[in-house]
């Protein structure tokens, strides 16, 4: 007992130690630095004393040239000399100077001389004749010290937030598994990473994510639940990444998204990222060979436009499938497209203007019979060097009243042509730039092609609801026009049900569309289904029919189906068409 006594005594000295010199080193620095600053302090005002002295003496001097020039008798005339001295701080008889002082501070006296006069002058120190001087020299010295040290130790706390190591929990699978390139969920927001908290004290990271596509020659089991199997496979093949999502393409092929790769690790993990799959593909088709497993990849940091991502990874794949030897393919993310459209921003209007882009039509279906109800029209401009491009990225590109001005024209132009050919009663919605809902030049143009058009109850133009929210007071004129004109508007962005009823002014409302963000993981998400339920209730008191917009998955359709949604479009039933064509989902 005694031995066990001895060990936690010794061993509680020994932390208690620990603890002072690690609280010394901590100190120590501070106690240096403190120091050296005092040190120059005092060291500043010995020389600053010494040049105030010099100053003093020179004025006493001075004054002793002066009663020289007046001729004045240092005896005679001491009165004169009495009163030209005092002007400067010193007097003849120390019974002259103030009181003040006398009993801590010792006056000081000198005898001033210039050729035959010699005057014995009484004054204070130097540092109290000029203490204004002296004060402020000494307050400016300390306020730059002061700022120094603060400075100090704010790059002392940035080198230490950039040093320290990262600690990554563990987490479990379905915890983990999270759709990438999706809207952000309804739910309350995730505490950043170490990594990501790196950005908002401007510290550099060296963090990628890896977004790849697989593909396979040979398909697997028809009774396999392909999705959740490889789900789990990637939750135990990269079991120390916290962030990673699984997600099965309509087309039968893999997404996979890791986050926060090391940036001189990327190699190493698209290698085992193709490894681990194929090793998974043998459980299954034990024929396979590497060459039938090909993987493209992308890597991009925090902010990528998440569409480019795609394509760059589509590309990669492709490249990938068209090699005999080469199974992995990976192209980085760069800002190539951002900095070429900024760069020919001013020819962006010469390719509308040339006819160099196509209209393309999503289709937008009735849930219960499959009949397409209308199309969407959008427009795609055809780069020489970045190819087909989608409005979301060349339009922030174009900022001239008239370029946008001319681009809505001509995709009204296309769209009442494609209408006039048209035999059927196909309705096609078109979003107007928010730009020209206040342009008068638009609406006379608008007047003019279309009140003689007969088909124009076919034309519906979006409207986000936000801006409706904010502008409608602004806007009554455009709504009365396209009443008139027997032309529609679809409320589009809508969130919740709560502005509902005061759409019912406008006699021409023909639908609303959902947020893609109230979509997104609908089927999981318990809030967002019941805002959407809102939604539809509400609409349906008002005679308005609702509409989902971008969904992707069939357990999505399925939970807007049977919440009431009457029809839905996305990439999940086809992508845009060139044409209007009867199809059919899932062609």
């Amino acid at each position: 007992m005694g031995f066990l006594n001895n060990t936690l005594y010794i061993f509680g000295q020994q932390n208690c130690e620990m603890k002072k010199d690690f609280a010394s080193q901590i100190k120590r620095p501070v106690v240096i630095y403190v120091t050296i600053v005092l040190l120059l302090v005092v060291v500043f005002n010995i020389f600053l004393n010494d040049v105030l002295h010099d100053k003093v003496h020179h004025t006493g001097t001075e004054l002793a040239k002066e009663v020289y020039e007046l001729n004045l008798d240092p005896i005679t005339s001491q009165d004169i000399i009495a009163s030209i001295v005092k002007s400067q701080g010193f007097v003849l008889d120390v019974a002259d100077l103030p009181q003040n002082f006398a009993n801590f501070i010792d006056v000081e006296q000198e005898v001033f001389s210039y050729k035959t006069v010699s005057l014995r002058l009484f004054h204070w120190p130097a540092w109290l004749l000029e203490s204004h001087l002296f004060i402020l020299l000494n307050l400016i010295l300390l306020a730059t010290g002061y700022w120094a040290g603060r400075w100090w130790r704010s790059m002392a706390k940035s080198t230490a937030i950039k040093e320290q190591p990262v600690i990554k929990p563990q987490a479990s699978a379905d915890a983990q598994i999270e759709p990438q390139f999706k809207s952000q969920k309804l739910a309350s927001p995730r505490p950043l990473p170490r990594q990501d908290l790196n950005i908002l004290y401007g510290v550099p990271t060296s963090y990628n994510h890896l977004f790849a596509l697989f593909f396979w020659k040979t398909p697997f089991p028809s009774n396999l639940d392909v999705d959740n199997y490889f789900k789990l496979v990637i939750a135990k093949g990269f079991g120390e990444l916290v962030n990673r999502s699984v997600k099965l393409l309509p087309s039968g092929g893999i997404a996979v998204t890791l986050n926060n790769i090391p940036a001189t690790e990327l190699d190493k993990y698209t290698k085992r990222l193709h490894q681990v799959i194929y090793q998974a593909c043998l459980n299954y088709r034990s024929d396979l060979s590497r060459a039938d497993v090909k993987i493209g990849v992308c890597n991009y940091r925090t902010g990528a436009d998440q569409a480019v991502v795609y394509q760059l990874t589509k590309s990669a794949l492709a490249m990938a499938k068209q090699s005999a030897w080469q199974h992995i393919h990976r192209l980085p993310f760069g800002h190539t497209q951002s900095s070429m459209l900024a760069d020919s921003k001013e020819h962006l209007f010469e390719y509308i203007k040339n006819k160099h882009f196509m209209l393309f039509f999503q289709p937008l279906f009735d849930l219960q019979t499959g009949e397409i109800l209308q199309h969407e029209a959008l427009i795609r401009i055809r780069h020489k060097n970045l190819g087909l491009l989608a409005a979301r990225h060349f339009i922030p590109h174009m900022s001239s009243k008239n370029d946008v001005l001319f681009l809505d024209k001509i995709v009204i132009t296309q769209v009442k042509r494609i209408l006039s050919n048209e035999a059927g009663a196909i309705t096609v919605s078109i979003n107007l730039h928010a730009m020209n809902w206040f342009n008068d030049k638009f609406w006379v143009w608008f007047k003019e092609h279309m009140s003689d058009y007969e088909g124009i109850s076919k034309l519906q133009f979006e409207l986000s609801e936000d801006d409706y929210l904010r502008q409608h007071k602004k806007l009554i004129s455009q709504f009365k026009c396209l009443e008139k004109l027997s032309a529609g508007v679809v409320i589009d962005n809508v969130r919740s049900a709560e502005h509902l009823a005061t759409y019912a002014q406008l006699n021409n409302i023909r639908s609303i569309k959902l947020a893609y963000e109230l979509i997104h993981n609908i089927d999981t998400n318990a809030q967002q289904q019941k805002i959407v339920k809102q939604i539809i209730n509400k609409g349906s008191e008002l005679s308005f029919p609702v509409y989902a917009v971008g969904v992707e998955t069939q357990n999505e359709l399925a939970t807007l189906k049977n919440l009431g949604v009457v029809a839905a479009q996305g990439f999940y039933f086809a992508e845009p068409l060139q044409k209007l064509a009867d199809i059919t989902p899932h062609s």
